[in-house]
């Protein structure tokens, strides 16, 4: 496509950039001396009203107008699909889990999406993969037989994650979104390190894990998986992957990984936001946005939990104004 067919796509997110939540906002949540209160500042800055007493709702309505912003303005669908395709990945994982542990996988699936959760589940129930679409069916019949035999949930992990980093970059390729391909390939990095760390803890054979990660992106997955195994850094491997700045957390604590990759990510985003041709700046507000609404979720969880407001403070992203 030519870089100016997202001239108007450009234009509507730049109107909506206006209502993101600063730094100063989401302060100000983390101050708000209880959960109402906080709600009540949200809705104030024009989130929606929560229903009853079900105050999540708040942070999904805000995501569903994101979702629905995009696909209305957008000229190429694959853009939308890239962006949202990792969440039909997460509702097979659900399905499955919830097949064999005898639960509502309803209450499971992570909206927005494009293969109708309902049609997920029955595929499940009646192990009729053919239900599904070409790059969900071969891991999720994979997977099935995999937790039948097995009863690992781990297994379900690795064969889901491996089919979704990959169907990922692929995508991204496709989307004609250089920034979505950066994220992408931060993302993938970040699940293979913490894959290999996970297979030499759990004690599983380093073919296991050399099955187990994507070989998506740039890292070189199979210097990984043989540093995990000599008990030496990975940061080396992240830094020749060009990926420095998240190497010196690649040997550390999993929360703190993923917290700076989510920071990493915002940051690409924010180079991105004085753009006004192609499809990046769509990419940077999506992201965006899904910092606030993460950001919104640990607030209001750590208040419903009377959680201090220096934790708080600590668990919260970078935002992107």
């Amino acid at each position: 496509m030519r870089e100016t067919d997202y001239a108007y796509a450009v234009a509507r997110i730049r109107a909506n950039e206006n209502a993101l939540l600063t730094r100063a906002d989401i302060d100000q949540l983390i101050a708000a001396d209880s959960y109402d209160t906080a709600v009540r500042i949200l809705t104030d800055k024009g989130w929606a009203q929560p229903e009853g007493e079900q105050g999540f709702d708040i942070c999904e309505n805000e995501m569903s107008k994101t979702v629905k912003l995009i696909s209305e303005c957008v000229p190429d669908a694959s853009l939308f699909d890239a962006l949202v395709i990792a969440n039909d990945f997460a509702n097979l994982k659900a399905a499955i889990k919830a097949e064999f542990s005898a639960i509502d996988a309803g209450d499971y699936m992570t909206a927005p999406y494009l293969c109708d959760p309902a049609i997920i589940i029955k595929a499940v129930k009646e192990s009729d993969f053919s239900l599904l679409p070409d790059y969900l069916a071969e891991c999720a019949e994979a997977a099935y037989h995999t937790y039948s035999d097995s009863q690992s949930g781990q297994l379900i992990e690795v064969i889901i994650d491996k089919a979704c980093n990959r169907t990922k970059t692929q995508w991204a390729v496709r989307a004609e979104s250089p920034l979505l391909e950066k994220i992408f390939e931060m993302a993938c990095a970040v699940s293979d390190i913490k894959t290999a760390r996970r297979c030499v803890t759990t004690g599983k054979s380093r073919e296991f894990a050399l099955d187990a990660v994507s070989f998506s992106g740039r890292v070189d997955c199979e210097k990984l998986v043989d540093a995990a195994y000599a008990g030496e850094k990975l940061a080396s491997v992240i830094s020749d992957a060009g990926l420095e700045e998240l190497a010196e957390y690649a040997d550390g604590d999993f929360t703190a990984l993923e917290m700076r990759c989510d920071n990493l990510i915002t940051e690409m985003a924010g180079t991105n936001r004085h753009e006004i041709f192609g499809a990046d700046p769509v990419v940077a507000y999506y992201y965006a946005k899904v910092a606030e609404v993460k950001n919104v979720r640990i607030v209001l969880s750590a208040k419903a939990a009377s959680v201090p407001k220096e934790i708080i403070s600590e668990r919260v992203r970078d935002t992107y104004v």
